[in-house]
């Protein structure tokens, strides 16, 4: 089989691999780029392999990276965009489930392709867009099956972390996992345990966003691979999940981004973690950032005020344009009554923020003749701020200005 490889992403990389050719050796586009122009999905990024080694690969190229020498890979810049150059190889033993103890390159690409986790990434184009499949990898793609390369226990085994990218892969893709596949995901699911919670938690993330969750969401729970992550221990899982996979249906169905601070806050919610204390608590654990933890929590309060139905100017205020966005968007696939009555209060908000207030700090001590600044400025500023978003207030700094000093002469002194 022959494709066209029209993609400018494939465009653009095509001279690295006839450098490679020129030199004597081969090369090849492997893995997610190859298995997603087959699906006629947009690719994101370009992974070469190739039966040149690190060394070799270094003598070619001027620009070289050494990113992982002693596993085979190198980054080459060319026309200052990086490509990764990986050495067809074998591997070792796996004593910590996750990375091989040692590699051995080959000059053979069938051989490569034995390591890979499933048929659908062990596939690869030469340059002129000839497909090698040396494991049905094509069959299994057009059947949408996930089925692993060789013996499924091999490969879990050899990396645990493969278990949750099958299933990541199924929430992606819409595919089936492949009976003896799913068994021996089921049977090795405790070999998750050695797996750093960062990597885990990259593969949950992307599972969550999958275009076909709301399809197989469901295997989370299924193949137990929840009861041996330890951010997940105690947690209803199978409800946060079911919960998720109605919220995110109609967005799905409609062609709306679902952003992973959104999906984590939805899977929370119905999972029954609504406090800001529980969130910080359970997402520290899973390492997230201090700003996701903030825009979790930010995106879980406006949820909880939308179920008060206590939808106020103020209230709204306290929420950054990218949350009212996020939830709006969640709230009018589901046709919720008050999803209009959030845009139309946040739309009408004389200020989105306080760097709008035609006041500061400043401005208050030259008004009311303050030497130096203290909790009183503070306090005023939080007074005038809420008035002006509640249009008590207008917003002009002369009008302001003799708020403040009609209402703080005199305790200033």
């Amino acid at each position: 089989m022959k494709i066209e490889l029209s993609d400018q992403l494939f465009q653009a990389a095509l001279p690295v691999l006839s450098t490679i050719e020129s030199h004597g050796y081969e090369a090849y586009f492997v893995g997610g780029c190859v298995r997603d122009t087959l699906l006629n999905l947009p690719i994101h990024d370009i992974d070469i392999a190739s039966n040149a080694t690190p060394d070799e690969i270094q003598s070619i190229f001027k620009h070289t990276f050494d990113v992982g020498k002693e596993h085979g890979t190198i980054v080459v810049l060319y026309q200052e965009v990086p490509y990764e150059v990986t050495t067809f190889r074998t591997e070792g033993t796996y004593s910590d489930f996750r990375r091989p103890d040692e590699v051995h390159f080959v000059r053979n690409l069938e051989e490569d392709t034995l390591r890979r986790d499933f048929t659908i990434n062990a596939l690869a184009f030469d340059r002129h867009g000839q497909l090698y499949d040396y494991h049905q990898g094509l069959k299994d793609l057009n059947a949408r099956v996930i089925r692993a390369v060789g013996q499924a226990n091999e490969r879990f085994n050899e990396d645990a972390l493969r278990m949750l990218r099958a299933i990541r892969f199924a929430s992606q893709l819409g595919f089936k996992i492949e009976s003896e596949t799913f068994l021996a995901l089921q049977q090795l699911a405790p070999l998750i345990e050695n797996v750093s919670i960062e990597r885990i938690r990259i593969e949950v993330s992307k599972f969550f966003q999958g275009a076909y969750f709301h399809l197989n969401g469901q295997l989370l729970p299924l193949t137990g691979l929840c009861e041996y992550i330890e951010p997940f221990a105690g947690l209803p899982v199978e409800e946060g999940v079911e919960g998720l996979k109605t919220a995110v249906k109609p967005m799905i169905e409609n062609g709306i981004a679902r952003d992973e601070s959104l999906v984590w806050t939805l899977f929370l919610y119905h999972a029954g973690i609504k406090s800001e204390t529980r969130i910080k608590n359970l997402l520290q654990k899973w390492t997230h950032s201090k700003q996701f933890i903030k825009d979790v929590q930010a995106s879980m309060s406006l949820l909880k005020a939308i179920d008060r139905q206590s939808l106020e100017p103020w209230t709204v205020y306290q929420y950054p344009d990218d949350i009212i966005q996020r939830v709006y968007e969640f709230l009018i696939v589901h046709q919720h009554a008050l999803s209009e009555q959030l845009m139309t209060i946040y739309h009408a908000l004389p200020i989105k923020q306080r760097n709008e207030l035609q006041l500061d700090g400043r401005r208050i001590m030259t008004a009311l003749s303050m030497k130096k600044g203290g909790p009183l400025v503070g306090k005023i500023l939080s007074d005038v701020e809420q008035f002006v978003v509640t249009k008590q207030l207008v917003n002009q700094e002369r009008i302001l200005i003799e708020y403040v000093i009609k209402h703080y002469g005199q305790e200033s002194k």
